[in-house]
């Protein structure tokens, strides 16, 4: 485990990986799985998916510019948290939304830090 995690946000990751990896939307019960995400479940997958805890800071801050956390944002072709230029966003899933994002920022910059400096600059990542 990476090694900025604590005991309650250990918890509640290991809540979030059971309650969304064993649970089928058919077999859900009301209010186990929420049909939009809250900005918890955003952030606990985002922590999940980050390769260091500043990185988590720097996509946290990107996302929350982008779309403040809305999976349903929409800026004219751009879709999702990240507000990727891509269809493919605007029907994803959160957690396929932050991969994507991830995958992005990764091959573009290198890392959602240099992403975030880059953004700060030109008002876009």
């Amino acid at each position: 485990m990476k090694q900025y995690f604590t005991h309650k946000w250990l918890t509640t990751a290991i809540s979030f990986i059971v309650i969304s990896s064993s649970l089928v939307p058919s077999e859900a019960f009301a209010g186990a799985v929420p049909v939009t995400p809250t900005r918890e479940h955003i952030l606990t997958a985002l922590r999940l998916m980050s390769n260091s805890y500043s990185e988590y800071l720097c996509a946290k801050e990107i996302i929350r510019k982008e779309s403040n956390f809305r999976t349903d944002a929409r800026n004219g072709s751009h879709y999702g948290l990240a507000q990727g230029r891509s269809r493919y966003l605007a029907t994803a899933t959160y957690t396929q939304q932050l991969a994507w994002f991830y995958r992005y920022t990764r091959a573009r910059y290198g890392d959602a830090c240099v992403a975030l400096q880059h953004h700060k600059r030109k008002n876009f990542y």
